[in-house]
């Protein structure tokens, strides 16, 4: 998914084989071995995690490739505070029989009235929609590790960010895939993780 986070500090070739990348060193497999840590050190920044973000941009029929840096440092908390922010899905007072799909799933010993989510509603779903589209806008704008400019002059606020972004030309499926590699910087293969 993430090609970047083999790169090099130049962002444009992997790491051969034997080479050593920020004290890890890589097996002929390609496959990261896991650093022993010993001691921790503040201020160290030891697992602060960066990476590119690599967008593909075609003009006049020639394709290119731009490297967005993007960090993690403070992603988590910041999409943990998103989250919460999410639209809820209206509830409604329903009898659930005992012997029905849901009773038999719930294990209900006789029929009884219960809450139920809604999650089909129109209203709930345009607003999950649009959620999820401003939460990955966030996200992006949050971890790209660049100076936005206005007017020769740096910009703070999210909506001037997003704002700059778009008229460079960056579009909704281009902000998903920063959000995805900027996930990607932390997250393990499941296959390739081996705890044991």
């Amino acid at each position: 998914m993430l090609d970047s986070r083999l790169r090099g500090n130049d962002g444009n070739k992997k790491p051969q084989s034997g080479e050593r990348e920020q004290g890890v060193e890589k097996e002929e497999k390609g496959v990261v071995q896991p650093e022993v840590i010993s001691e921790l050190v503040s201020g160290d920044n030891l697992f602060e995690s960066k990476g590119y973000s690599t967008v593909k941009v075609t003009k006049e029929g020639t394709v290119q490739f731009k490297n967005l840096p993007i960090k993690s440092t403070g992603v988590a908390e910041y999409q943990m505070a998103l989250e919460g922010k999410a639209p809820k899905p209206p509830q409604t007072f329903t009898m659930i029989k005992k012997n029905s799909k849901e009773g038999r799933l719930l294990g209900l010993p006789r029929d009884q009235m219960m809450i139920v989510f809604d999650t089909t509603d129109e209203k709930y779903v345009d607003a999950l929609n649009a959620h999820n589209q401003d939460f990955s806008w966030r996200i992006a704008v949050f971890a790209l590790d660049v100076v936005f400019k206005k007017d020769g002059k740096p910009v703070a606020s999210f909506e001037d960010k997003k704002k700059i972004l778009q008229e460079n030309g960056i579009t909704d499926h281009q902000s998903l895939k920063i959000f995805k590699d900027v996930q990607a910087l932390t997250q393990m293969d499941e296959e390739k993780a081996d705890f044991l």
